[in-house]
């Protein structure tokens, strides 16, 4: 694909968005809609999708990380609000991008959470679905399915039990990126590729972005970069840049796919601390990634260097290994398929775990992301969080606990320096695979036992709040 061409020459505008991913696109339809009148422009390094929004697992999910802890702040009628907001983003979304044309391979299938592999997975499943019911999730939110509807839905080795919620659906991920990135620009929004930002300067009211062969001068600017945040320097390392990484398979046979399940193309993980996530492509490929990685310094990376395989072969010393692994205890008849791709996206975590929308009016800066990997289709309603909190403040979204008001160094704690998040990330995955083998060769184990009351405690450690 030919990108867009660069900024060149000096412009102004009202808006000014760094970051042509999902937050910043959904950001400036969101302003469009609200205020049609408004000059946006957004700056992309690359093009529209080549950070994390184009290189997912693909799952718009009508919730996200910390969706509970933000719920637990409202009651009464504005608590049902929120929720309602929260959970119809994949309704809502289907809607939206039906009407601007967007396809991308759009299924709203909804997810399985299964409990299979080694007895523990059972407890952390039932601990989850007690969280959600605390929570205000009802059947129709959530709905626990005993072994022998789990494993008609998906195959797994020794299925005890799963939960289902209707609230995800299945997309291809660049195709819905790049189908945003023309529907803005038909709104007039003024999108550049390739023209990364090199320097900002800001005064209140006042930001001036520079880059190699422009600039962009705008009252607000809107800082839409994920974990690619800190390049720039302007969070305050407020985000932690992570890596997600995925491969996918060969196109596979309807006699695999009878194997495996995914008749209604649910998207499916399931209840390891490895974080796995899969689904099933519309080209009929097995998409599947897991608990990815932290580079030390909080270093970006976008491209991964992956080589094909086959499931089940010797590992080949690389960040894919442990997917191939997965997938071969996930599905064993797909031993000797090959791995054709696999890719990564460096995506953003907040210290508090939770995403959020941040505008501070005194000085015209807003920020958008640390979505923990969920932002597929969260990005959508923090997107027009954030346009409310700019255009439209008196709105019920730019009220919602998501949405805060102030400088985002006093809304939002800062991460450690290093090397206490490398530390931290390092020996939390090193001992999450350990845990994992274990359990699967040794579940009744004392050693198994003591690992895993160590991960649990480094587990309660690394997501503390406080």
């Amino acid at each position: 694909m030919t990108p867009r061409p660069m900024l060149e020459g000096d412009i102004e505008a009202d808006v000014c968005i760094l970051g042509a991913g999902y937050s910043g696109l959904w950001s400036a339809y969101f302003l469009k809609s609200v205020n049609p009148s408004l000059k946006v422009v957004v700056l992309e390094a690359a093009m529209a999708g080549e950070g994390a929004s184009g290189r997912n697992g693909g799952w718009f999910m009508g919730s996200f990380g910390g969706d509970t802890d933000y719920l637990a702040m409202l009651d009464g009628e504005r608590r049902s609000r929120a929720k309602a907001l929260i959970t119809g983003t994949v309704a809502k979304g289907e809607r939206l991008l039906a009407s601007l044309g967007i396809d991308c391979d759009f299924h709203h299938g909804g997810n399985l959470h299964v409990a299979a592999r080694y007895p523990q997975q059972l407890k952390r499943l039932t601990a989850e679905l007690e969280h959600f019911r605390a929570a205000g999730f009802d059947e129709a939110d959530i709905r626990w399915l005993e072994a022998d509807e789990a494993s008609a839905a998906l195959n797994l080795p020794d299925t005890r039990a799963a939960i289902f919620t209707p609230h995800c659906a299945r997309v291809q991920p660049l195709k819905l990126v790049r189908g945003l990135a023309r529907a803005v620009e038909a709104l007039g929004v003024e999108l550049f590729e390739q023209s990364a930002a090199m320097a900002v300067s800001s005064k209140p009211g006042e930001h001036k972005v520079t880059t190699a062969h422009g600039s962009v001068k705008a009252p607000v600017l809107v800082s839409a970069l994920e974990g690619y945040q800190r390049l720039l320097g302007l969070d305050g390392h407020t985000s932690l840049p992570v890596f997600s990484v995925l491969c996918a398979t060969e196109p596979l046979s309807d006699a695999q796919w009878q194997n495996i399940g995914l008749d209604g193309r649910q998207t499916f993980a399931d209840a390891s601390r490895l974080i796995t996530y899969g689904q099933r492509s519309q080209d009929g490929r097995l998409v599947f990634g897991a608990r990815g990685g932290y580079g030390f310094g909080g270093a970006v990376k976008t491209r991964f260097g992956f080589q094909p395989r086959r499931i089940g072969e010797p590992p080949m010393g690389d960040i894919f290994d442990l997917r191939s692994e997965l997938l071969s205890a996930f599905f064993p008849a797909l031993k000797g398929v090959e791995l054709t791709h696999g890719w990564g996206g460096c995506l953003a975590l907040s210290r508090r775990f939770r995403p959020h929308a941040i505008f501070d009016s005194s000085t015209g800066l807003g920020f958008i992301g640390g979505y923990g990997g969920e932002g597929v289709g969260a990005s959508m309603l923090f997107g027009e969080t954030l346009a409310s909190l700019i255009a439209n403040p008196d709105s019920e979204l730019a009220g919602m606990p998501w949405a805060y008001q102030g400088k985002i160094t006093e809304i939002l704690r800062r991460w450690e320096s290093e090397p206490w998040p490398w530390l931290g990330y390092s020996s939390s995955g090193a001992l999450y695979r350990a845990e994992e083998r274990l359990l699967v060769s040794r579940p009744q184990s004392k050693l198994t036992a003591g690992v895993s009351k160590l991960a649990d405690a480094l587990e309660a450690f690394m997501s503390r709040t406080d």
